[in-house]
């Protein structure tokens, strides 16, 4: 029997069945405020995470003004191989961005780990780019990781469609395919209002169709809009996903859900879970949160359900 990191490893290298069960069962990857949260109640949702099946957790060096690596720590060092572990750098605690220099990279993951307690990050990821320096630098800095033991996988997070693709090709001419990070879901975000984050759209998915790229999609289900009935401000915006098209998914989503016997916020990240390669992360604050979340592993969407709650036909 696979342990749950060889399991990680052999999904994100693309199951021979992409909607297979096991596939579906395990591509659900648990976010959350870890280290602004009691450390007890982190414990308590990544115990539960990993006893229902999950694989992977993810978090960033950044998140929680640098905090969130060490919230997660203590638990990674007691259940040693029981969950993997995505971390991203390249934002300083405030959220900003840093030169992605071979030393100030190094630097950080090493301090990862130290905060993390494993000896090697599953998923390492660039949680910005750096137009100062070229792809060939950055690829040849994430290879260095891995032949360092610090990582065992690496990938970027909010790229340019053209640069990640270029990074792709880099990449693979050194033995290693990336796994991707942007915003994915039922639901397709404004752009003006996501903070700067980039959402999967149609030049990503093209670049992560055409190299086979695992897509590790934040935001799963929308900040729970299709779990809400009102509009709402995120952070004293607008909420980012609160347009024409999406109401009317989150309102088939609502049809859907009646027929099905579940919940829309269900339905929706089903509807992530059946695109090929993708990992949704989910950021519940809660155990009953998480089940919620799970549920969506049994929901099975036929073809025609799922353009039809893209597209309406």
């Amino acid at each position: 029997m696979r342990s749950p990191l060889q399991l990680l490893d052999g999904l994100l290298d693309g199951p021979l069945d992409e909607e297979g069960t096991e596939s579906v069962a395990h591509r659900l990857v648990l976010g959350g405020p870890f280290g602004a949260e009691p450390a007890d109640v982190s414990a308590a949702r990544l115990a539960h995470f990993a006893d229902a099946g999950g694989l992977l957790v993810e978090t960033s060096h950044s998140y929680a003004r640098g905090q969130a690596e060490g919230a997660i720590g203590p638990w990674l060092r007691g259940n040693p191989g029981t969950l993997g572990v995505a971390t991203k750098v390249g934002h300083d605690v405030t959220g900003a961005d840093i030169p992605l220099t071979r030393d100030t990279v190094h630097d950080h993951v090493r301090a990862a780990l130290r905060s993390l307690g494993v000896e090697t990050i599953d998923v390492l990821l660039y949680h910005c780019d750096d137009l100062d320096r070229p792809v060939a630098e950055l690829a040849e800095t994430l290879v260095s990781l891995v032949e360092a033991g610090y990582v065992r996988r690496v990938g970027a997070s909010n790229w340019q469609a053209r640069r990640l693709s270029e990074l792709a090709t880099e990449l693979a001419g050194r033995g290693h395919t990336p796994v991707a990070s942007y915003q994915f879901c039922l639901a397709e975000p404004d752009p003006a209002l996501l903070g700067g984050s980039l959402h999967a759209d149609t030049a990503v998915l093209d670049v992560v169709r055409a190299h086979r790229l695992p897509l590790l999609a934040w935001s799963a289900q929308a900040r729970g809009y299709f779990a809400r009935t009102e509009p709402r401000e995120v952070d004293g915006w607008p909420d980012p996903f609160d347009t024409e098209d999406n109401r009317a998914r989150r309102q088939r989503c609502r049809e859907l859900a009646g027929q099905l016997g579940t919940r829309p916020e269900t339905v929706a990240l089903a509807w992530s879970l059946r695109q090929a390669r993708v990992w949704p992360s989910v950021g519940p604050r809660t155990t009953e949160q998480i089940d919620r979340s799970l549920t969506a592993r049994r929901v099975r969407l036929t073809d025609d359900q799922v353009r039809w709650l893209r597209h309406g036909r």
